[in-house]
């Protein structure tokens, strides 16, 4: 649903960017689920909460704020605590949300899936969406390789001109789009 991004006083109040097109969905909810991303050698103070290790914390208080939240965690009570909570992904159980309707999806949903272009051909992986101010953008893994090894991406901008039919059943998505060159 997000994660713990810059301590917002010294309280120990901290932003939340939210992944959710409605920042306000988090707000129903008085417990999140939270775990530690990678601990980072750039935050030698970040707990040692292994990735992966989810855990229910409470929400004291959080309201809406510009774009995303703010928000006051149990245990987190100074701005240094709040530092090292910086990067912390927040969650809820899907089970607590709404299905969403016709023609939308969760993100979630779509990582993993096989992006085809029109005649069925493979043309990867969605391997991650990206919130850009204009429209979302889908992250295609190809089965090219980068110099240095990784999978070459393409992005695919989120609109009806460059994504077709997404078939969760089938797990595929079909794609319109040929990079510049």
């Amino acid at each position: 649903m997000g994660r713990i991004g810059v301590p917002f006083g010294v309280q120990g109040w901290v932003r939340i960017q939210t992944y959710s097109e409605d920042p306000d969905t988090l707000l129903d909810f008085d417990r999140w689920w939270v775990r530690q991303a990678a601990r980072s050698a750039l935050r030698p103070g970040a707990p040692a909460v292994a990735e992966g290790e989810w855990r229910e914390i409470e929400v004291l208080e959080a309201q809406a704020h510009g774009g995303g939240l703010i928000a006051q965690l149990k245990g987190i009570g100074d701005r240094d605590q709040a530092e090292r909570a910086r990067g912390t992904e927040v969650g809820l159980f899907r089970s607590e949300l709404p299905e969403p309707e016709a023609g939308e999806f969760y993100w979630e949903d779509l990582i993993g899936i096989d992006a085809v272009d029109h005649e069925g051909n493979k043309v990867g992986v969605v391997s991650g969406l990206l919130e850009s101010g204009a429209h979302d953008v889908l992250v295609i893994d190809t089965p090219l390789k980068t110099a240095a090894g990784r999978p070459h991406q393409i992005l695919v901008p989120f609109v009806e001109r460059h994504v077709g039919e997404i078939d969760l059943g089938k797990r595929q998505v079909v794609v319109d789009w040929e990079e510049p060159v």
